[in-house]
């Protein structure tokens, strides 16, 4: 029997090819976008459950269990996530098994690969997806849900969201985002299923992510999703969650046991401030967790900064610098920042805190040579003999969306991957240790082929391992919670 008002919502697994095993990209972690989503239906009335499939499978569950708890209570929507690359395969999967379980429930997917790729998606898997949330969902999702309470169906012209026809029209009109961030309700990791009893040493089911921005990012990098409006998701310009409303957010998730804590987005952007005061009003609501991740670009914050972060009432204080490439022209050609003189005098800061201060890299950038390979490598030596270590080097993705892709002819660039079908291979790939994947390499260049970006990762690794593992500050770090990590893809 139906249920009204319940909706069901579900994190994909990666594949079924991959449903017990790790894939080359992580898929264990709670999504904070479904999550969102069920905060901002609750708020309106509805009950909604999470189902974690990628966790089901890699705990045990059987298929058979999963359609089991499908079947078991009705909804009256279906929504899936396809947030991450690697989910694409997992969504269309689910999506097929749900019309088979309830041909007449509505099945919407969303996520920031089902925006970039809606068009695709809806193109080619209309049989079993009613549409795309293009974009944040939280409104539009709620529109949806609306229409096939007073419809029985989902009419026409709902803002963000894509429909098609079997003439291969699209109907699209975009949403223009209002609501400010601070106005969303509390996100909470209750009433996703399954509950999973933590093995020992397993601090995944204490980790817990706070969206503190949206809408873009305010660099314009050419191979990211985040600039040149792409990360806009309909908003006119980026918004903060409040330093108070993150630490509200966060005093729920440690009522909840979760204690492993990250800022994953661009937070750094709003500056010093709303850092400095998120940090103080940690110590004065007497919060203490095992772990805080800061994540940070250069050119943001003052190196002063980094210090204030190191005082976050935590066992650890981890804090990420994604510097990129050592290559002042490459940096330049993606329109980075690129001031590696600011950049090692913030790495002589944040290396001499008492934190699990690291860099990511990457290579397979535009105009990049082996000269500038070089200087990746010789600024991942510098940094790290500065105690900034590297969390890990990986290859650039190129994406059709970006400005990036849009322009390669300029950079002599070719694409191998140009649609969503394309980049469902990465739903299928497992993880390796060495961390090598060239079926995954999505362009190459006169200057550096496929095979050339391959051998050049497994000696930026070797590197890393040598140069860490000699580093004066390698003990300490390692005291503070670090750990060598060369083979994962991201």
């Amino acid at each position: 029997m139906q249920t009204e008002k319940f909706i069901c919502l579900i994190q994909p697994h990666t594949s079924y090819k991959l449903m017990n095993v790790q894939p080359a990209l992580f898929d264990q972690f709670d999504s904070i976008g479904l999550m969102a989503l069920a905060a901002y239906l609750k708020q309106k009335g509805y009950e909604v459950e999470i189902l974690h499939l990628a966790k089901a499978f890699r705990n045990g569950y059987s298929r058979d269990q999963v359609v089991r708890k499908i079947k078991s209570r009705k909804p009256l929507l279906f929504g899936i996530g396809n947030m991450w690359v690697h989910q694409s395969v997992g969504m269309l999967e689910t999506a097929e098994l749900l019309k088979k379980i309830y041909p007449d429930v509505a099945v919407v997917v969303g996520g920031q690969h089902a925006s970039f790729f809606a068009e695709d998606i809806v193109r080619s898997y209309s049989d079993m997806i009613d549409g795309v949330i293009v974009g944040e969902g939280e409104e539009t999702l709620h529109d949806v849900v609306k229409s096939l309470e007073e419809n029985h169906g989902i009419v026409a012209g709902i803002p963000g969201f894509m429909t098609g026809n079997e003439d291969g029209e699209f109907s699209f009109t975009p949403r223009k985002v209002t609501v400010r961030l601070d106005q969303l309700p509390f996100m909470s990791h209750q009433g996703i299923w399954p509950h999973i009893v933590p093995a020992v040493g397993d601090i995944i089911p204490f980790a817990a992510t706070l969206d503190s921005v949206r809408g873009g990012c305010p660099q314009s990098c050419l191979h990211c999703f985040e600039g040149n409006g792409l990360g806009k998701h309909g908003r006119d310009k980026m918004d903060f969650h409040s330093p108070e409303y993150l630490i509200d957010q966060l005093k729920r998730y440690i009522d909840e046991g979760k204690t492993n804590i990250l800022i994953q987005d661009s937070y750094y952007a709003n500056g010093d401030e709303p850092i400095e005061e998120f940090v103080s009003l940690a110590h004065k609501n007497n919060i203490y967790v095992d772990a805080m991740h800061f994540f940070v670009e250069p050119g943001y914050l003052s190196s002063a900064t980094f210090k204030v972060m190191e005082s976050f009432p935590a066992r650890k204080v981890a804090i990420d610098y994604g510097i990129e490439t050592g290559s002042e022209k490459v940096a330049a050609n993606m329109r980075r920042y690129h001031d590696m003189e600011r950049i090692y005098a913030d790495v002589e800061v944040l290396g001499k805190t008492q934190t699990v201060s690291t860099a990511w890299w990457l290579i397979s950038l535009p105009g990049e040579e082996d000269k500038d390979v070089k200087l990746t490598e010789k600024a991942i030596i510098d940094t790290t003999q500065m105690g900034v270590f590297t969390e890990r080097v990986s290859q650039l993705l190129l994406f059709p969306q970006t400005e990036l892709y849009k322009n390669r002819e300029k950079y002599k660039m070719t694409a191998f991957f140009h649609n969503f079908d394309d980049f469902k291979i990465f739903s299928d790939i497992e993880r390796r240790d060495n961390g090598l994947y060239p079926e995954l390499v999505t362009h190459e260049m006169p200057y550096q082929t496929r095979q050339d970006t391959i051998r050049m990762l497994a000696d930026l690794k070797k590197t890393i391992r040598r140069v860490t593992e000699a580093s004066p500050y390698y003990e300490e770090k390692t005291k503070l919670g670090f750990v060598l990590n060369d083979f994962d893809f991201f």
